[in-house]
């Protein structure tokens, strides 16, 4: 889930015909994200009628010591692991211009390599640097997902695993459990997101926002700590499990989850909701404008 431009030096969609058709038609959905260019999220919403309202919940930074992921990287082109696995597309800049700075690319580095990735957005954020990628696995973007259709180990193997800071331990646990000998790495580190611009906090508070999509546990947390929770109406979308979980642990009121964790998948969560009746333990929502 990256960038491209129907997206304003603002951060919102223009306005444009696509508002007034579309299962989401009149909507106003917040999105978790400064955009800069063109966005997966913001291109859906915006095809099925909705207004994207960008906001930067979270924002990545690199470690500010790089050197272990180099020396990784100095490792994985010399090819001493059997597969790098890549738990999510926001490792991507940081292994490229670590690779840039070793006069390499990533995908050179992978040449000999097998390269796992958590979902097909990370696969195409893989495909777009040239990498090769030889499993994706089928269902739920998640670690349970990739340790069910691991490959067995056959002899010896090593994975070399680039994760957030914030990133649970399932996938290189199970790993370890199964035989296989794991180096992970921190790539990068989860952060707050700077605080809204006052229009959006008036537009959140004032009933401007008739939906929010969360595309993980993080993004959760800075919606309730930046905006706080949604005011009565707001449709609370997640794209998967865990991400609805923590949710409901800050006490949010989730009315869907992704069917599988897309751009796509999520906006038509968003649309089911919508036309759904409220749950009579759920916030009454808005009618449509």
């Amino acid at each position: 889930m990256r960038d491209d431009d129907p997206a304003s030096d603002d951060g919102h969609a223009p306005m444009s015909a696509a508002l007034d058709q579309g299962p989401l038609s009149g909507l106003r959905v917040l999105v978790p994200r400064t955009t800069t260019g063109l966005d997966p999220l913001a291109i859906a919403l915006t095809a099925a009628g909705a207004e994207p309202v960008a906001v930067e919940l979270i924002t990545t930074v690199p470690p500010e010591d790089p050197t272990e992921i180099d020396d990784l990287l100095l490792a994985l082109d010399a090819g001493y692991y059997t597969w790098l696995a890549v738990t999510s597309a926001a490792t991507l800049p940081v292994l490229t211009s670590r690779a840039e700075e070793i006069d390499s690319t990533l995908a050179e580095l992978v040449a000999d390599t097998q390269v796992a990735a958590v979902g097909p957005a990370t696969a195409r954020a893989l495909r777009a640097e040239g990498v090769h990628v030889d499993l994706v696995p089928r269902g739920t973007s998640s670690a349970a997902s990739m340790l069910e259709q691991w490959p067995a180990l056959s002899g010896e193997g090593r994975v070399l695993v680039p994760h957030a800071d914030l990133a649970s331990p399932r996938l290189v646990d199970g790993l370890r459990a199964r035989g296989w000998q794991v180096d992970d790495v921190v790539a990068y580190r989860t952060l707050r997101g700077a605080p809204p611009e006052p229009e959006v906090l008036a537009a959140w508070s004032g009933g401007g926002i008739d939906g929010v999509l969360l595309t993980s546990g993080s993004t959760a947390r800075h919606l309730v700590e930046l905006l706080g929770p949604p005011p009565p109406g707001v449709l609370v979308c997640c794209i998967g499990p865990s991400t609805e979980a923590e949710a409901r642990r800050l006490g949010l009121p989730v009315a869907a989850v992704a069917e599988a964790q897309t751009p796509a998948a999520l906006v038509e969560a968003l649309a089911s909701a919508r036309t759904r009746p409220p749950h009579p333990d759920s916030h009454p929502r808005r009618a449509p404008r």
